[in-house]
């Protein structure tokens, strides 16, 4: 399953930005969220990663397509004369 990282050096920020993102993921009809992964510490510095799962859920979805019937055919134009050229 597709994943996305959210990491930082301010642990307490990334968790409030994950549990917002994950709210927003499972409000959308479209995305279905997986497991969420308790913060992992940074390897370097400060801070930590979470890793969320997310599947966009698009079987579900048809494709439409609509044609109109009532618009009318295109013009045909005639081109233009050509043009006389001022002396120079």
């Amino acid at each position: 399953m597709p994943q996305i990282r959210l990491m930082g050096s301010d642990s307490d920020d990334v968790q409030r930005t994950a549990d917002a993102v994950v709210r927003a993921l499972r409000a959308w009809p479209e995305t279905r969220v997986g497991d969420v992964s308790s913060p992992v510490p940074n390897r370097r510095g400060s801070g930590c990663r979470i890793y969320i799962e997310v599947l966009a859920d698009v079987a579900d979805q048809v494709e439409v397509t609509v044609e109109r019937d009532d618009q009318e055919q295109p013009v045909q134009r005639r081109p233009l004369p050509a043009g006389r050229q001022l002396p120079r």
